[in-house]
C-alpha cells in the first residue's frame, strides 16, 4: 500500500517569487522555482503558515492545531540555516496571516494587526481593523515605500440620505462620534501594550467604554486620513440596510515608517476578495467578491490608473501579481483561469474613460442575462455561431490594421468563442459599434479594449475548489527549436533560417502554484499576447 501523502494547508511564493513555502499536516517544505528543486524541509508538526524573507534564511512559521505544540495562535521566527528558533510570541486569537519585508512584520488576526520592527522583533503599533475574517493584507516589499494596505471595516452611512448620493459631504459614524468629511482610523492600542492571552481577552469590553474619548484622541494625534474616490456610479451603488447605506470596499493604506494612515481607496462596491501592492510599492490592485472587475490604484495619491474586466460572470479572485517592471497583471480565480493584462502609459484611465468604465459593473446583470450559458470560466463567450462565421471576423479584422504578429492561440483552447475574442481585441472602439449591430448583446462592454492581453487555463480535471497563485518572473530566452509549436503560424523559425538570425526569442515565466500541490511553468510572449505556453509542471508534494 503506497504511503498517504501529506495535506496542504498552506503554499505561496516570497516577495520576489522565486522561491515556494508548503505547509503541510506532516511539516513545510520550501523550493527553489529555477531550477526546481526543494532545498530545506522539516517533517514533524502540523503548520498552517510558512511565510519566508525574500531567498534568506528567515521563516515565519504558524501551527495548525492538531497538536498543544502547534498552536494556531503562536508565531515562531526561525533561522533555517542555523536551525535555530529566533523568538516566539503567543497572541490572543488565531494568525491568519503574516507578512514581512527587511524592516516591518505585520501578524494579521481577525480583529487585529500587529506591527513588528523585523530587526529586533519589538512590537511597534497595533490596530483594530474588526472583522477580517480572511486576513486580507498586503505589504510592500520596498522600503523607500514602505506600506500596509488591508479593508477597512464597513462604514455605516446614517440614513435619512437618499440612496443616490456620495459620500463626499457626509458624516462617518465612527465610535461613538460623526466625524465629517473624514475616515478615522479605528482605535489604535498603545505600541507598548503586552500580547499576553488572557489581558488581551478583556481589551474588547474596555473599549466599548472608552469609543468616544478614544475617537477625540485620534483625531488629535491626526491620524485621519484622505479619501480616494473612485467614480460616483460606484457610491451611487452602495448598499442599503434599512435608511442606512453600507460602504465596504474601501482600503486602507498605512505607512509602515511613519506608523500613520495615508489614506482610505473607495475602490469597490462589495467586500474586498483580493489585494495586492506592486513590488517598488507604487500600485496597490484590488478585486471585490464579484470578481469581474480589477482596478489598480497610485498608492500615494489614491488615483485609479487601471480598470480591467476579468470576465462576465462573477468568480472567486485568489491572488494577483504585478512583475517587477510593473508591465503586467496576473489574476488567478476560481475557474481556474489565469488572466494577465497588460499595463502602460497609453492603458492608463483619462477622466473621460474613467467616466464612461463607470457604468460597467453596474450593467453586469442585464448583460449576463443575455449572453449564452456555456462560458468556459476564462472571460470568453458562448456566441451565437450561426451568426457569425470566420469570414464575417475577416472582414471585421480589415476595419483597423491587425498588429504584425498575431496572438498565440492554444490548439487545445480553440473554440469559436475564444477565436471571436482574441479578434475583438485588436479592434478598436469604432470596430466594437459595428459589431453591436451583428452581436446581441451590449459589445460595448464585452468587446472592451481593457480585457486581458493573454491567459491560461490549469491542466486540472477536478471539479473541487482548486486555489491557485501566481508570479511573474524576470524575462528569458527560449530557444524557438525547443518550442516550434509556439512561432509555427508566423513561419518565425524559417525567417530566422533563412536570415541566419539567432533562434532565440524573450519570454515572461509565469508560474503557477495550486493547493492540490502542483508547479505549472508557463511562458507568455509579451508582444503577442494570447495563450501562455506549459513548459513543464512539478508536484510539491512529491518532490
Amino acid at each position: 500500500m503506497s504511503k498517504q501523502l501529506p495535506t496542504i494547508n498552506f503554499i505561496n511564493f516570497n516577495q520576489t517569487g522565486t522561491c515556494i513555502s508548503v505547509a503541510t499536516s506532516r511539516g513545510f517544505k520550501i523550493f527553489n522555482c529555477d531550477p526546481f528543486g526543494k532545498f530545506y524541509s522539516e517533517e514533524n508538526g502540523s503548520y498552517s503558515i510558512v511565510e519566508m524573507l525574500f531567498s534568506t534564511s528567515l521563516l515565519a512559521l504558524v501551527g495548525s492545531g492538531d497538536q498543544p505544540a502547534f498552536s494556531p495562535r503562536r508565531l515562531q521566527i526561525i533561522n533555517t540555516k542555523k536551525h535555530s528558533m529566533i523568538c516566539e510570541v503567543t497572541f490572543p486569537t488565531s494568525i491568519l496571516s503574516v507578512k514581512m519585508n527587511k524592516s516591518r512584520l505585520a501578524v494579521v488576526l481577525q480583529e487585529r494587526i500587529y506591527i513588528y520592527d523585523i530587526s529586533n522583533m519589538r512590537l511597534l503599533h497595533t490596530l483594530e481593523t474588526h472583522s477580517n475574517p480572511e486576513g486580507l493584507v498586503t505589504m510592500s516589499p520596498c522600503l523607500e515605500r514602505n506600506y500596509l494596505a488591508y479593508p477597512l471595516h464597513p462604514q455605516i452611512i446614517d440614513s435619512e440620505i437618499k440612496t443616490n448620493a456620495t459620500t463626499n459631504n457626509i458624516a462617518i459614524a465612527t465610535g461613538g462620534r460623526n466625524v465629517q468629511g473624514n475616515y478615522v482610523l479605528p482605535n489604535a492600542k498603545n505600541p507598548d501594550d503586552a500580547v499576553d492571552d488572557e489581558d488581551d481577552n478583556d481589551d474588547d469590553d474596555n473599549n466599548n467604554n472608552n469609543n468616544n474619548n478614544n475617537t477625540k484622541d485620534q483625531i488629535r494625534q491626526g491620524q485621519s486620513v484622505r479619501r480616494s474616490s473612485t467614480n460616483e456610479e460606484d457610491m451611487n451603488e452602495q448598499r442599503v440596510h434599512g435608511n442606512n447605506i453600507s460602504k465596504n470596499g474601501d482600503i486602507i493604506i498605512f505607512n509602515l515608517t511613519t506608523l500613520q494612515p495615508l489614506m482610505v481607496i473607495e475602490a469597490h462596491q462589495g467586500d474586498i476578495a483580493a489585494l495586492q501592492i506592486s513590488s517598488d510599492g507604487t500600485l496597490l490592485a484590488t478585486a471585490s467578491e464579484k470578481g469581474t472587475i480589477i482596478r489598480v490604484f497610485n498608492v500615494e495619491t489614491g488615483v485609479k490608473l487601471y480598470q480591467f474586466r476579468r470576465g462576465t460572470y462573477p468568480t472567486t479572485i485568489y491572488s494577483m501579481c504585478f512583475d517587477e517592471n510593473n508591465d503586467f497583471l496576473a489574476v488567478t480565480c476560481s475557474s481556474k483561469t489565469v488572466h494577465v493584462f497588460k499595463l502602460g502609459a497609453k492603458n492608463i484611465l483619462t477622466s473621460d474613460k474613467n467616466e464612461e468604465d463607470s457604468n460597467i459593473e453596474v450593467e453586469e446583470d442585464e448583460i449576463r442575462n443575455e449572453v449564452a450559458e456555456n462560458d468556459d470560466g476564462d472571460g470568453t463567450l458562448g456566441l451565437d455561431e450561426d451568426r457569425v462565421s470566420l469570414e464575417t471576423l475577416e472582414d471585421l479584422n480589415q476595419i483597423e490594421p491587425s498588429r504584425s504578429k498575431e496572438p498565440f492561440v492554444d490548439a487545445s483552447r480553440k473554440t469559436m468563442g475564444r477565436m471571436i475574442r482574441n479578434s475583438s481585441q485588436k479592434l478598436s472602439r469604432r470596430a466594437a459599434k459595428t459589431l453591436g449591430q451583428i452581436f446581441p448583446i451590449k459589445m460595448t462592454s464585452i468587446l472592451e479594449p481593457s480585457r486581458h492581453f493573454a491567459s491560461l487555463k490549469l491542466p486540472i480535471e477536478s471539479s473541487s475548489n482548486i486555489k491557485s497563485i501566481t508570479s511573474i518572473g524576470s524575462p528569458i530566452d527560449i530557444d524557438l527549436l525547443d518550442y516550434p509549436e509556439l512561432f509555427d503560424q508566423d513561419n518565425d523559425i524559417t525567417e530566422r533560417k533563412t536570415s541566419q538570425t539567432q533562434l532565440k526569442v524573450k519570454m515572461i515565466p509565469i508560474r503557477v502554484i495550486s493547493s492540490e500541490g502542483s508547479l505549472y511553468n508557463y511562458v507568455l510572449d509579451p508582444e503577442r499576447g494570447g495563450d501562455c505556453l506549459l513548459l513543464s509542471q512539478y508536484s510539491l508534494l512529491l518532490a
